[in-house]
């Protein structure tokens, strides 16, 4: 009986090799179009200080970006040592074991017209939707020394938009 029950454990991984290799991948209901569809184009921004100032308006083209953020920073040789430990996540506070189905979108952001002093960038972005449907996602930007955050909907509409410095106020069209 003893030499049987091994049996068990191979019958299993040859009716479903995947059986311990964890859960089964999430069914997103969206891909890489639709979530272009909802932030590519060109946008613009007011930013107005909280205190006495003058605003600052500029005007963006957010397009899906062809590379990585961190294949733009990453050195030449050794790539499969880095890979290694690329992937990967930890927890330095006691964890509940909950995961998140998410999707990120790396943007490129070119600058089309504005306030002077936002001409040379940097200029970033990461679209971010945190479930395996595309209700709304999390639209953050860097413009120059201004980080933006915003909920965009499926359908690209701005259900909110804020500075998380608390020092500006903005003002977001698409066009």
């Amino acid at each position: 009986m003893r030499r049987a029950l091994w049996l068990v454990p191979v019958a299993i991984f040859f009716l479903n090799p995947g059986f311990a290799c964890g859960p089964p991948e999430p069914q997103y209901q969206y891909g890489a179009a639709e979530m272009r569809a909802a932030v590519e184009g060109s946008w613009s921004f007011t930013l107005t200080p909280i205190t006495a100032g003058a605003s600052k308006t500029v005007t963006l083209r957010i397009a899906q970006s062809t590379t990585a953020p961190a294949q733009e920073a990453r050195a030449p040789g050794r790539a499969f040592v880095r890979a290694a430990y690329a992937c990967g996540n930890r927890t330095l506070v006691a964890s509940a074991s909950a995961c998140v189905d998410s999707s990120s979108m790396p943007l490129a952001i070119t600058f089309v017209s504005g306030d002077a002093s936002l001409t040379n960038g940097p200029f970033s972005g990461m679209f971010i939707i945190e479930s395996t449907t595309f209700v709304d996602g999390r639209l953050d930007l860097t413009v120059g020394s201004y980080q933006l955050s915003m909920q965009v909907r499926a359908d690209g509409t701005i259900e909110q938009a804020s500075v998380p410095s608390g020092d500006w106020t903005v003002t977001v069209q698409r066009s």
